[in-house]
């Protein structure tokens, strides 16, 4: 038996149906006005967004694409058509966006479709959490998704799997919220499959909202874990032995270590804020909201009084918590798209803060964020619309002066020839639809980095890269028959440009 708030005494009274599997009466058969329109207002700002934001998606964006173009044409697990490879690190994404190839024939098109449908379900995921919490559906399913869609680290990240973490999370705490476990479970399998980190933040939700409120419901938290299991497992064993490998190849190409002057996850936000200040306050605001609606809501629950919802924004908050410590642990790069999923699950509190404020005619914090949703728009479309690349972008060079060097590169390039590529690929690899090749395309050049990894890790790590690589087969590294290289300034072959890096040039030697 659990309890809630009575609206009308604003008592604790039983709630049986919080505790059943068992939906409302009619809420699957026929979806209530409000939920579709959290629906469409969620697809048209993933739409809006996308808009402004395909023709600057980063070159991680294009090595997903690469993959899903892959599958959708060959039915090939691979960055190029020439090799097999595993460092593709969201699968689902993959296949969703495989998916798409394969209704419009667009790889683009695919991503903005993909987009859309996120950022809807996001919006249907976030109202219907907000029906468990006893607040305006509408009003939360569109902070959620507004914060989202314009922040500038998500805006930095279309295209990517980014946008289906954050969805995802909000649909394991809203099925959590519910105590619906099988459901919890298919969203928290589906997470997994989106990034295998998300097993952390997943877990953690559903354990706060399953068994510490209510700590006889371990069988629930059993049903919810294990389907969650059925849901990935599938894959990643397919993976560890056909794909040599349990995890993606990218989290071990992406977890090298600092950046240049000692710049790591946990204090890369300092050194974004020097880099981009306008976007990065933008951010840290919304952050700070999510932080006091955490700090407000524990207090509530340790001192008794804590509703559902303060017991949603709490696991929220220590889920964010969790993932941002454990990637601050490991002392991994500080690439932008890792902060999104605690930034998500932060973004969720601050929404869910601002609209129980709202139900006390406080409407100071909602207008606040939407004020922030403003600026941020402001500032990120400065660069023009659409703009060449987000206003927080760390790529050598711009999509599209990618995809003309690519597009040369494959010309110029004669057939069975090999090319080294010069560092970021996924673009160039896009246009030029040859055998480009690095640790993300070419499995004997990531085994090499891996005995190099292993050779210095612990015992401990180098047990797990001995289990994970298992299965994978080892051939010599071949030399590359062309090397391409990126230089800074001006100068022969392929020019390029971007705001903070200046001019350089591609030169294929």
């Amino acid at each position: 038996m659990a309890t809630g708030l009575d609206p009308a005494s604003g008592s604790v009274r039983d709630l049986p149906t919080l505790v059943d599997d068992t939906p409302r009466a009619g809420t699957r058969r026929r979806p209530s006005p409000a939920m579709l329109l959290a629906a469409a207002v969620g697809a048209l700002m993933g739409g809006l967004l996308f808009l402004v934001a395909y023709r600057g998606m980063p070159d991680d964006s294009y090595i997903t694409l690469d993959y899903a173009r892959n599958v959708a044409e060959l039915g090939h697990w691979g960055l190029t058509p020439f090799r097999d490879a595993n460092s593709a690190t969201s699968p689902l994404n993959v296949w969703l966006l495989a998916g798409g190839i394969l209704v419009t024939g667009r790889p683009a098109v695919s991503a903005g479709l993909v987009l859309v449908a996120t950022t809807a379900v996001m919006a249907v995921w976030a109202a219907g959490l907000a029906g468990e919490l006893r607040l305006r559906r509408v009003l939360v399913a569109a902070l959620t998704v507004g914060l989202i869609v314009t922040s500038p680290i998500f805006a930095a990240v279309v295209g990517m799997e980014s946008f289906l973490v954050a969805a995802l999370l909000v649909g394991v705490a809203r099925y959590a919220a519910a105590r619906r476990a099988v459901a919890t479970g298919v969203v928290t399998g589906l997470s997994v499959l989106t990034r295998p980190d998300l097993v952390l933040p997943a877990v953690v939700l559903v354990v706060v909202l399953f068994l510490v409120a209510a700590p006889r419901s371990w069988r629930r938290t059993l049903v919810a874990l294990g389907v969650g299991a059925l849901v990935t497992l599938p894959w990643h064993v397919w993976s560890w032995f056909v794909l040599g490998s349990f995890v993606p190849d990218s989290l071990i190409i992406k977890t090298s270590g600092a950046f240049p002057g000692g710049e790591v996850f946990g204090n890369g936000p300092l050194f974004m804020a020097e880099r981009w200040p306008v976007a990065m306050l933008v951010v840290g605001v919304v952050v700070g909201v999510g932080v006091v609606s955490f700090v407000v809501s524990a207090a509530r629950w340790l001192r008794g009084r804590g509703r559902l919802l303060d017991r949603v924004v709490v696991a929220c908050g220590l889920a964010a918590a969790a993932h941002y410590g454990a990637y601050a642990a490991m002392g991994v790069s500080s690439y932008i798209w890792y902060y999104c999923p605690s930034l998500a699950l932060m973004t969720l509190c601050a929404a869910l803060g601002a609209a129980d404020l709202s139900l006390q005619r406080t409407g100071a914090v909602v207008t606040g964020l939407a004020l922030v949703a403003g600026v941020s728009i402001g500032h990120q479309t400065g660069l023009g619309i659409p703009w060449p690349h987000p206003a927080v972008f760390g790529n050598w060079a711009s999509a599209a002066d990618y995809i003309n060097a690519g597009t040369g590169l494959g010309r110029e390039l004669p057939p069975g020839q090999s090319v080294l590529a010069p560092g970021e690929i996924g673009t160039l690899a896009f246009a030029c639809r040859c055998d480009i090749v690095d640790q993300f395309s070419d499995r004997a050049r990531l085994m090499s980095i891996v005995d190099s990894r292993q050779a210095t890790a612990g015992p401990l790590g180098a047990w797990l890269l001995r289990v994970n690589f298992l299965h994978a087969e080892r051939e010599p590294v071949e030399p590359p028959d062309r090397q391409l290289t990126y230089e800074t300034g001006p100068g022969p072959g392929w020019p390029t440009y971007v705001i903070g890096r200046g001019a350089g040039h591609l030169v294929l030697e």
